[in-house]
């Protein structure tokens, strides 16, 4: 009796997730226009680590910095979020958040080769296909009558490189949530050591990281950051309770609430194109997902 309410939390947070990073990511596309990719990634997750300290005292528990856990997560920090939002804001930057985020959507493909890779699953018929549809998508956003732009060529290495860290930080979130049972712990160490490491990559920039800051860029940011703050102890939770095979797909359609977010902001203009890509993209990798699985 108590196994369906519980069975139905992973699925629940996962899409909370994908609805605040799909809003987030209008939301940095307006930051980009007053900061540059790397002072806004530095920016919101700076935000989101202030977050989590603020909230502190609500979950913090001095237990938890002795696990094995705990450096699972600073290793994990030197990677996600510090380069995969990085390059994230790249692509958002150089093409906008719909198609950016459609590309950058295709996590769970990695997410599911390190479970046939490390887990032993097998290539199922759901895989092959959702691959094939992903591959599809991406096709269908990058080409042009001319090919394959070279903005587009640029902005979909920095989309995949994105994807491809966030795909294998679902399986060592997993992983590392096993020794760290916290995940507000978790996300603020992961955060914390991807702060520093954005800190000291500003700071040797020198005198034009010493130029002020707008006003503005503060702003879209530290919204940004309150997004991905709650998004990630959401992604985190379904984790904890949930596969990554379950998980991953669920939290990569958040394409589809950046498409819609940007329709009623009118931020950008949505073509057929775009909107067939988008559903190449997230039809494939929820099949890769469920497909991974069996």
């Amino acid at each position: 009796m108590t196994s369906a309410p519980v069975a139905v939390w992973p699925p629940l947070l996962a899409l909370s997730a994908a609805i605040l990073f799909g809003v987030g990511g209008v939301v940095a596309k307006r930051g980009l226009a007053h900061v540059d990719s790397q002072t806004g990634a530095m920016l919101s997750i700076g935000a989101t680590v202030v977050l989590y300290l603020l909230s502190a005292p609500l979950w913090m528990r001095t237990q938890d910095w002795f696990t094995p856990g705990f450096w699972v997560f600073v290793l994990a920090g030197l990677f996600h979020p510090m380069l995969s939002m990085y390059m994230a804001l790249e692509a958002i930057s150089r093409t906008g958040p719909t198609v950016a985020s459609a590309l950058a959507s295709t996590a769970p493909l990695f997410a599911a080769l390190t479970a046939i890779v490390f887990l032993g699953e097998t290539l199922s018929a759901p895989v092959a296909i959702g691959t094939l549809g992903t591959v599809a998508g991406v096709m269908t956003l990058s080409w042009t009558r001319r090919g394959v732009p070279r903005l587009m060529q640029v902005a979909l290495l920095f989309a995949t490189g994105a994807a491809v860290v966030r795909g294998l930080h679902h399986t060592v979130g997993k992983w590392g949530l096993e020794l760290l049972p916290n995940v507000f712990m978790a996300s603020f160490v992961s955060f914390a050591v991807s702060f520093l490491g954005m800190a000291f990559v500003y700071g040797l920039r020198g005198r034009r990281a010493a130029q002020p800051i707008p006003r503005a860029g503060l702003v879209y940011f530290g919204v940004a950051g309150a997004l991905i703050a709650v998004a990630i102890v959401s992604v985190y939770g379904a984790l904890a309770l949930g596969t990554v095979v379950v998980v991953s797909p669920i939290v990569a359609s958040y394409p589809v609430f950046t498409l819609l977010t940007a329709v009623l902001s009118g931020e950008e203009r949505i073509t057929r194109r775009v909107t067939t890509g988008v559903a190449l993209v997230v039809g494939g990798v929820v099949l890769i997902g469920l497909g991974s699985g069996r």
